[in-house]
């Protein structure tokens, strides 16, 4: 983990930097009380202090899970690679690395705003129990229907995947694992999978599972794993 740290007794806006590395989690407290959980090979920047009169605004890069203290006065905004989300007090989980093709913000509780960086116009507002994603390509919100559960499961080392393509599969077992994975499988590559690991469970296991229901074969050399 890297954690830069500034003076807090600044009256300026001024920054720090969380970033958590493959195979570790980090939770933090901001200075107005929202509370932040940082998943593997994620970042955070945030101010020392919220200054009143302008937004709180924070940078997350990768997934995060909030809980943000409601404070009409200063709106709370996280800026996500190319997308704002603006909260209103609530709970939601941000799910935003810059190799995927899709910023995702699912809703547990409250109320969020999402809308382009470029153009605060037009806001796709989300209700409870709702998913919003972003698609950098096409530059289009839409949403669906969710179990928040399956998106949040990650704050208690579980793994849950959902419709999920296998090279997406692959970067998140990267992560958690702190581990390189080479696909020499090119069919498996965009197929989706279900599956579902339990609480913080071993590579050797995840594997051995995937083998099991989907017949991958694969070869694990210490933190090293070739998929045939």
């Amino acid at each position: 983990m890297i954690y830069n740290a500034t003076d807090s007794k600044s009256n300026t806006l001024v920054y720090n930097t969380v970033k958590v590395p493959y195979g570790k989690t980090f939770g933090i407290q901001l200075s107005d009380g929202t509370k932040v959980k940082l998943n593997s090979g994620s970042s955070l920047k945030y101010p020392v202090n919220f200054i009143e009169g302008e937004d709180r605004l924070v940078f997350i890069t990768g997934e995060a899970y909030l809980d943000v203290v409601k404070d009409t006065n200063k709106p709370f905004v996280v800026n996500a690679n190319t997308v704002n989300i603006k909260v209103f007090g609530t709970k939601f989980n941000i799910h935003a690395y810059p190799e995927d093709y899709v910023t995702e913000v699912v809703l547990v509780s409250g109320s969020v705003g999402l809308y382009k960086q470029e153009d605060n116009s037009e806001m796709t507002y989300l209700e409870p129990g709702f998913k919003a994603s972003f698609n950098k390509n096409s530059e289009e919100i839409y949403k669906t229907q969710v179990l928040t559960n399956i998106y949040t499961s990650w704050i208690d080392g579980e793994l849950v995947f959902r419709d999920m393509d296998f090279d997406n599969i692959l970067r998140k077992l990267e992560r958690f694992y702190d581990i390189k994975i080479t696909n020499n499988n090119t069919r498996l590559a965009s197929q989706k999978f279900q599956a579902s690991f339990g609480k913080n469970p071993d590579i050797e296991q995840v594997f051995k599972e995937l083998k099991m229901i989907y017949k991958i074969d694969y070869s694990i050399d210490g933190r090293s794993i070739i998929i045939k």
